[in-house]
């Protein structure tokens, strides 16, 4: 047979040296004898009140396991936007420098057509001017 008290039996566990320092000032201030009915609502609120002063260290215990989830998911989702807009960046530069290549070979084949059409020119006249001085 156990020495174990009803509020032991409603916890399921031995109660610890606050709980019962506790129960025992209620005792005093309440003037409770140990068979009285108030008894077994004291160790209802008692074994509530040992539940809910658990909730804070679980709640903190969660909020600090999602928070370092979420952490990991926007360091993720960061590198991966860098990633892609480092590649977005490459595309648009690659892009830029293709148009600037073709307008300055443009620009460049319109010169050298310029000059052909001026070499073409003199060629022609200095052609007209010799033919003008042989039939002379």
């Amino acid at each position: 047979m156990t020495d174990e008290t009803p509020y032991e039996k409603l916890l399921g566990r031995a109660a610890t040296a606050a709980e019962r320092q506790q129960l025992r000032h209620v005792q005093t201030a309440l003037g409770l004898r140990d068979n009285d009915a108030l008894w077994l609502v004291i160790y209802a609120l008692q074994y509530y009140d040992g539940l809910y002063r658990q909730f804070p260290k679980a709640i903190a215990g969660e909020a600090s396991r999602i928070l370092g989830e979420t952490r990991a998911a926007a360091d993720t989702t960061i590198r991966a936007s860098a990633e892609s807009a480092k590649a977005d960046l490459a595309k648009a530069v690659a892009s830029v420098a293709r148009d600037v290549a073709r307008d300055a070979a443009r620009r460049q084949m319109h010169q050298w057509l310029v000059i052909g059409i001026l070499v073409g020119a003199a060629l022609l006249c200095a052609g007209v001017a010799v033919g003008l001085g042989l039939c002379r």
